[in-house]
């Protein structure tokens, strides 16, 4: 029954990763309600990537827990995760057409024929593209194939979606109406869609919460409004707006701790 579903699709406990002597992620912790748009946001070499790889099972944590709709997925393989990925290049199969992309997961699992073409032309409906299926991947736009690429996801009915950069490829005027269209595209299929990016319009615009993520450790989550209204240390302030920044020492406490930092940001 509903009411005992799990509260969140995704959560991530102590999660960290070490390349050697490298300690690329530092044990963040996280969970993510059920139809959420939720972004991490940072720079690059912040580890972001890192972690989007381990959620997705293409590495193994070096310590901490992965659960999805409440159950660990540590040891299980990619393919075995309802879980499925949008990559900054797409990957689509320029050998096939529109709907041999979108059936070809279902193919795989082994999907009769008519599911396979009811599901494909339902997801075509629900990306607004339903005459698409017989042409060629060249012949589609930039907006066109970003939509493709989702529709071969959300066919197979994942738990979470995850999107590396998907925008980063694309010109400045169409990445612009894309990050609408991806928000609109999450709140029709009411899956949990996480997005990576380094763009602060992005996370802003799109997203239900965003984790600002620094040298491997979360600095802050929060709605967008939060982050740009109280960011929580000077480098968020920094990084996801413009901002007064004033530097200055402590000369005094009442020993209360009262919120000082050596370093306050303020808008």
């Amino acid at each position: 029954m509903k009411q005992n579903s799990p509260a969140y699709d995704l959560e991530c406990l102590d999660l960290a990763k070490n390349f050697g002597a490298v300690r690329a992620v530092k044990g963040v912790s996280f969970n993510i309600p059920s139809g959420s748009f939720f972004s991490i946001l940072g720079p690059s070499g912040c580890g972001k990537t890192t972690l989007m790889r381990m959620i997705a099972g293409f590495e193994e944590p070096s310590d901490g827990d992965i659960r999805i709709k409440g159950k660990s997925v540590l040891g299980v393989p990619p393919n075995r995760r309802n879980v499925k990925m949008v990559f900054q290049h797409l990957a689509l199969f320029p050998m096939m057409n529109v709907y041999e992309n979108i059936a070809y997961g279902l193919r795989c699992a082994g999907v009769s024929k008519t599911h396979i073409r009811r599901k494909v032309h339902d997801v075509l409906e629900r990306i607004a593209l339903p005459d698409v299926a017989e042409r060629e991947i060249h012949q589609l736009s930039g907006g066109q194939k970003q939509r493709i690429a989702i529709a071969r996801c959300m066919v197979l009915d994942p738990d979470v979606l995850l999107l590396d950069e998907p925008l980063g490829a694309l010109d400045l005027k169409l990445r612009e109406a894309m990050k609408i269209e991806l928000k609109l595209l999450q709140h029709q299929f009411n899956t949990t869609f996480i997005y990576i990016t380094h763009d602060q319009s992005e996370a802003l615009v799109m997203s239900d919460h965003v984790a600002i993520m620094n040298q491997g450790l979360f600095e802050q989550i929060g709605t967008p409004q939060e982050l740009y209204n109280r960011p929580k240390t000077a480098f968020v302030a920094g990084f996801v707006g413009d901002s007064n920044r004033w530097s200055g020492t402590v000369k005094a406490s009442d020993g209360t701790g009262g919120g000082w930092r050596r370093t306050r940001a303020c808008r």
